[in-house]
């Protein structure tokens, strides 16, 4: 039988308890539920409170333990179900607490806070739409919460909506949330926007507060980039290496700080992605001294092909003899690299020969094609083509398309490829970059999304369209249509989010005007 009203002399105990709690002196507050659980073993605030006290120091299986006998010992009260379900989510247990919270709903419908923790589980379980119901239960209820606001500013940006999040942080800063995720969230919305002024705004305050907050400077870095703030992009960039997921490189030997090496060895390693390590190694040409450059293994017969006086080795082979080392993408800030300073020389890669040239069809472009990155990117739904903008691209008149797609996505050449003009897929050919450097080669033209195929092309200065997202990636810039980075490539961009097919008529005129003699 259920004793959760409580007994009289247990009442100021249990007050005393949760006002220790609510402190923070969670030692003390633990000692005292145990002294109430020794004398009233079956008091459900007692078990309530002692679940808590587990709770808010963490303890988050311990608390599910104390938590589940309170429910047990009174399981018409509501808030009992709201904190066990609290306690199972921390524990990961999101199955067992969805119930939990359901249950305290259904008691209580008009609790804020219930609903709002229901609808951050919802979230960890991708389920959007119900979890941003759940907010605006939450809202109605209390709107003059800030974090309330916050969240559903969050679930807006998860979701790509960017303007609908900008207005959510604005209530919630109103009301006074000024917590640190939200700030950063509120820059990269603005970001994504191209609001790239309103979005350094936002960081630089957030760093007026917090000089050391690496996420900011990073976040900050990229927007000084795609504005062509390069002098200043770079220098934020070195906060890369203060990111958690973004460790540095631990060598004994000294960082290379731009003095003359003196007869010294420099190993420069590769990071990121194989894009960037193609963009960046037309630096080498301009330093004097021994090199090594540590790369990705795709791309090692390419790179010794284009640099003979340069060592190359293998990410995770043995390193040869050196004495200062620097990340590749640390090169444009040791050489001051501006907008108008750009070594842009192409080509600054040599493909290796084939036997022949690809067969096109007669009277037509031969043109290689990729359409999806890596879909482990975490930009790669933005970064990628749809199957309608894909069948729309195979479907441009007057070209044959030859695929580079390497990886899976080859697959989906089956089904988009027009049955009259189908697309011959080079990737069984390919083993490495140096491969796809040399087909390139042999292609009149190249489109490519953005991808490591982009760098490749442009590095081999051959002529390229890339297709790229409304918001994009920092080193295409905004709104102009060529590259400083590429003489050869032609870039067309979303006019609006998610635009593709747009892109891709852009594309098609540009194709049926095309020069292959230029």
């Amino acid at each position: 039988m259920s004793q959760h009203k409580t007994l009289p002399d247990l009442g100021p105990a249990l007050e005393q308890a949760m006002a220790l709690i609510r402190s923070g002196r969670s030692d003390e507050a633990e000692s005292l539920c145990r002294m109430l659980l020794q004398r009233f073993p079956s008091d459900a605030d007692a078990h309530q409170l002692y679940g808590l006290v587990a709770l808010c120091a963490g303890q988050a299986r311990e608390a599910v333990a104390r938590l589940s006998r309170a429910v047990a010992l009174a399981p018409h009260i509501a808030h009992f179900y709201t904190n066990l379900a609290t306690a199972l989510q921390g524990s990961g247990l999101t199955d067992r607490a969805e119930p939990g919270y359901r249950r305290a709903l259904r008691l209580i419908p008009g609790q804020a806070e219930t609903a709002y923790n229901y609808g951050n589980l919802l979230v960890r379980k991708d389920q959007p739409d119900l979890a941003e119901a759940l907010y605006r239960q939450a809202i109605a209820l209390q709107p003059e919460r800030g974090k309330y606001w916050s969240s559903l500013g969050n679930l807006h940006l998860g979701t790509r909506r960017e303007s609908n999040a900008l207005h959510a942080y604005g209530i919630a800063a109103a009301a006074g949330d000024h917590r640190v995720k939200t700030a950063l969230n509120q820059g990269m919305a603005h970001q994504r926007l191209n609001q790239l002024p309103e979005a350094i705004a936002v960081y630089e305050r957030l760093l007026a507060e917090d000089p050391n907050n690496a996420a900011a400077h990073w976040n900050r870095a990229l927007a000084l980039l795609v504005s062509g703030r390069l002098i200043e992009g770079w220098e934020e960039y070195e906060w890369r290496w203060k990111l958690t997921e973004c460790p540095p490189r631990t060598l004994p030997q000294p960082v290379w700080t731009g003095e003359p090496l003196s007869g010294q060895t420099l190993l420069l390693h590769a990071e990121q992605g194989l894009g960037d390590t193609l963009q960046f190694v037309r630096y080498l040409p301009l330093l004097e001294g021994k090199l090594i450059l540590e790369c990705q293994p795709p791309l090692c017969r390419l790179l010794a092909d284009s640099f003979p006086a340069l060592t190359v080795v293998a990410s995770g082979d043995p390193l040869p003899a050196f004495d200062v080392h620097l990340p590749l993408l640390s090169l444009p800030r040791l050489c001051r690299t501006r907008l108008d300073g750009i070594p842009a020389s192409v080509p600054y890669l040599h493909a290796p020969d084939v036997p022949a040239r690809p067969s096109a069809r007669p009277g037509t472009l031969a043109v290689g094609v990729v359409w999806g990155g890596d879909p482990t990117h975490r930009n790669d739904q933005r970064r990628s083509l749809g199957r309608d903008a894909l069948e729309a691209l195979l479907a441009i008149p007057q070209v044959t398309f030859f695929s580079l797609q390497k990886g899976d996505r080859g697959r989906e050449l089956a089904d988009a490829a027009p049955a009259d003009r189908p697309v011959l897929d080079l990737a069984p050919t390919i083993g490495d970059m140096a491969d796809t450097a040399a087909l390139i080669r042999q292609l009149d033209l190249i489109v490519t999304v953005d991808t490591s195929v982009a760098h490749l092309a442009g590095a081999l200065g051959r002529p390229v369209c890339i297709l790229l997202p409304y918001s994009p990636d920092w080193r295409w810039l905004l709104e102009r249509q060529d590259s400083p980075w590429y003489p050869t490539a032609k870039l067309f961009r979303q006019s609006v989010p998610d635009d593709w097919l747009g892109v891709v008529r852009s594309l098609a005129d540009h194709l049926a005007t095309y020069d292959r003699s230029l």
